[in-house]
């Protein structure tokens, strides 16, 4: 039996020998009718071919993935390249050149210590006021002062040959309630022109409190700021009361005759568009 069965197939398990065409066993490597050798059987030919091909597969997989590496950091550097292109040209549409930058730097510190200023002055204005409205500041309080020693130096000299300038000048430092008053003190146009041909002069002098100041006032000249017999009653920013000591003189050279008044004088003080204006004039009781 040659094992080929009546369509002319061959039996699972044999095969044919492609020398004598005697039907064989699949496993058979010898015929064992010609004696010829046969390659082995067509799995085993298939496994070896997988062995031999797995190598060359693994091998052509190694190189592919190198070569996938080999592609793929080139690629990475370009990407990150662009990034820094893409940040730097952010950088330029938001902070133009370098001058541009400085500029806008120096401005925000400009405006930060202009604020900063602000606060300090707005700080220290109020430390100079007490809750009452009372000023404390020193500065402020002795600038008071030597307003009120030069207003009350004005208003009480005079002379009788130039009264009527005398008189209008002393006017200007005073409310009009105050320049009422004032009027009433003043000597009527006949005893001015006596007066006047009398050369009769009134002086007021503000008494200096050291003997320096002492020696001179002697000479003529009047006290200096702190040297000055004044003292605040009270002051606000918009009024004060001020007491001070004076030393008003009457001469009459034609007669050599001298009249010397001392008297302490509270004048009240006014702001008025910035200035201060004699409201009250009197003598100290």
């Amino acid at each position: 039996m040659t094992g080929v069965r009546a369509n002319g197939s061959v039996s699972t398990g044999q095969k044919e020998c492609p020398f004598c065409a005697e039907t064989i066993k699949a496993a058979a490597i010898k015929c064992r009718y010609c004696g010829s050798d046969l390659l082995p059987p067509a799995e085993d030919e298939k496994d070896v071919r997988d062995e031999v091909a797995a190598p060359e597969e693994s091998e052509a997989g190694a190189a592919d993935s190198e070569a996938d590496e080999t592609d793929t950091e080139p690629q990475a550097e370009v990407e990150g390249e662009g990034e820094n292109e893409e940040r730097a040209g952010f950088a330029e549409r938001w902070l133009g050149d370098g001058n541009r930058v400085l500029t806008a730097v120096l401005g925000v510190l400009v405006l930060v210590a202009g604020g900063l200023l602000w606060l300090a002055v707005d700080m220290a204005s109020n430390d100079d006021v007490a809750p009452g409205g009372e000023l404390t500041a020193a500065g402020s309080r002795a600038a008071i002062m030597e307003h009120s020693v030069g207003l009350a130096q004005t208003v009480m000299s005079y002379q009788a040959a130039s009264a009527e300038k005398d008189i209008a000048a002393a006017k200007k430092l005073m409310t009009p309630a105050m320049q009422k008053e004032y009027d009433k003190t003043l000597p009527g146009e006949d005893k001015r022109k006596e007066q006047a041909d009398l050369g009769i002069k009134v002086d007021a002098e503000v008494a200096p409190l050291s003997e320096e100041g002492a020696k001179a006032a002697e000479e003529g000249k009047a006290c200096v700021d702190e040297d000055c017999a004044a003292s605040i009653i009270s002051a606000t920013e918009e009024s004060a009361k001020v007491l001070l000591f004076v030393n008003q003189s009457a001469t009459a050279p034609k007669t050599k005759n001298t009249v010397v008044s001392p008297t302490w004088e509270v004048l009240t003080l006014v702001k008025d568009d910035g200035g201060w204006l004699i409201s009250e004039m009197k003598a100290a009781s």
